[in-house]
């Protein structure tokens, strides 16, 4: 117990037995978010665990067992914390308007992992791009040949040209 009230990712060297002793992986977590990862399968699918250690970083959803990386509260948790971490929400999840909507707001590159179609809705694409133009890379062909939405890249990022339809 000391040793990951310390050093949480010690848990990583730990026996099965204590890695799914719940005080322990507490402890780990507490100190380091990353502990999580070497939690038991069934604590990575505690959602109090999970939302100790998304308080620390949103990136802790990775390690989140599937049924958490589903819950779409404890999913805007993680995206309110980190846009990127909706690469590890449930696909249904990352074909949800709200909440691709969420982590676009947070970081627009979070674009890249919405669903194929949401990266054509323009409704999500366009404020994503008028924050930073490069996420144009993760929208559409659709998106990337209008004429509207490639100024709106580029008025905020020149390189967004690059990204942009030979069509345009």
């Amino acid at each position: 117990r000391a040793a990951v009230a310390q050093t949480g990712v010690a848990l990583k060297f730990a026996s099965d037995a204590l890695r799914a002793d719940r005080e322990i992986a507490f402890a780990a977590v507490r100190q380091t978010w990353v502990a999580l990862e070497y939690a038991s399968d069934d604590l990575r699918g505690d959602a109090e665990l999970v939302r100790l250690a998304l308080a620390q970083s949103g990136l802790a959803l990775k390690d989140a067992s599937e049924e958490i990386r589903a819950d779409k509260d404890i999913v805007v948790v993680a995206i309110e914390q980190d846009g990127l971490s909706l690469a590890y929400a449930s696909e249904e999840l990352r074909d949800d308007p709200e909440v691709v909507m969420l982590a676009t707001e947070q970081n627009p590159q979070a674009l890249e992992h919405a669903s194929e179609e949401l990266r054509d809705d323009l409704e999500i694409v366009c404020p994503a791009l008028r924050s930073d133009g490069s996420a144009l890379r993760f929208a559409s062909e659709r998106a990337r040949r209008d004429r509207d939405v490639v100024l709106d890249a580029v008025a905020n990022c020149g390189m967004a040209l690059c990204w942009a339809s030979e069509k345009v």
